[in-house]
């Protein structure tokens, strides 16, 4: 898999808000999905005794939802916790798990959002730029934009709005249970990101490879707390 090597990473947040207002004219929010057969979700986790970062892939393959390849990495976390540049505090962990995958897949859904940001530059925006993929972001709450109230049972939606443009959609993808937001992230547009998240959904709030690489990094955190500090982790 090929990382462009974008910028460095910043250590301060004004350094990082510059970067996301430099680079969010060069995302691509059109569709280019002729074709998936494999898509990548992925999620972190922190460690606030050990200060460290965990990422974990779950690769699937679509539509089948089949898990054919995980991997995972361990980082220490540098950058503050800040809502809207988390790309900036998970980014390298990530991009280190995604390169330890032995196929590239067609398709990556990430635990943050994408244009639905104040900068139009979240977590999968940024990513997808970097790595060339078409990305999507899947996330548990709002960053910005308004919409109207969406219905409690499974399927109901609500446009995101922001301005007057629509930046994502609020879906309801479990009866009873909070919605989750879906936005674009890179080469793909706001229908392709719902047509492909609901296609993932089965008896979780979220989408099967989300829900995948999330049960996925948490073990992944356990494992490394029953073992020594300096233990390497590869998934």
């Amino acid at each position: 898999m090929e990382i462009c090597e974008l910028h460095q990473w910043p250590g301060h947040p004004s350094d990082a808000a510059y970067i996301q207002k430099k680079f969010k004219d060069q995302v691509i929010i059109e569709s280019s999905l002729d074709q998936i057969d494999l898509i990548a979700g992925v999620d972190t986790a922190f460690d606030h005794t050990k200060n460290l970062l965990y990422s974990g892939v779950a690769m699937v393959r679509y539509p089948a939802m089949e898990e054919v390849e995980k991997t995972a990495a361990c980082g220490e976390a540098v950058f503050p916790n800040i809502p809207g540049l988390e790309a900036f505090r998970e980014g390298a962990v990530i991009l280190d798990a995604l390169s330890k995958l032995e196929t590239v897949p067609d398709l990556i859904i990430f635990s943050g959002h994408g244009i639905a940001h104040a900068n139009r530059f979240g977590l999968a925006c940024h990513l997808g730029l970097i790595l060339n993929l078409p990305t999507i972001g899947v996330a548990r709450k709002k960053l910005i934009g308004r919409h109207n109230e969406v219905k409690d049972e499974k399927g109901n939606q609500a446009k995101l709005i922001a301005g007057n443009n629509q930046i994502g959609v609020v879906y309801r993808s479990k009866t009873g249970v909070k919605p989750i937001y879906i936005s674009p992230g890179h080469l793909c547009g706001v229908d392709d990101s719902i047509r492909v998240v609901s296609s993932c959904l089965s008896e979780y709030r979220l989408p099967d490879p989300l829900h995948f690489a999330h049960r996925w990094v948490n073990l992944i955190k356990r494992k490394r707390d029953q073992t020594t500090s300096d233990e390497r982790i590869d998934g």
